[in-house]
């Protein structure tokens, strides 16, 4: 059995730890959360958890970690789905953007 209503808890949980700047919290929360959601979640849940940690990571200061979990976000989404083309080009916006801030 999968838990997905579990992940999406966790999932739930770690952006509220995130926002109270428990970044350890938020991260396993997430990263929990992901891998119960794989079997029955369709990708763009999985996707919109992959943003949420990367927002964690960007919080925490873990910009390399940040934008690999933009890009895990960005592989799961369907660039022939008209929705999904849009959030596509949204993240890769902020992948763009923390790339530059580095710089």
């Amino acid at each position: 059995m999968c838990g997905f209503s579990s992940a999406w808890k966790l999932n739930r949980e770690g952006m509220a730890a995130c926002n109270d700047g428990k970044f350890d919290k938020a991260e396993r929360n997430i990263l929990r959360a992901i891998s119960l959601a794989g079997c029955k979640s369709k990708k763009i849940h999985r996707a919109t958890m992959y943003n949420n940690l990367s927002v964690v990571y960007q919080m925490s200061g873990k910009i390399d970690d940040a934008l690999d979990a933009y890009n895990q976000a960005v592989s799961n989404l369907n660039p022939e789905h008209k929705g999904q083309a849009a959030l596509i080009n949204r993240i890769k916006s902020k992948i763009d953007t923390l790339k530059n801030s580095v710089v």
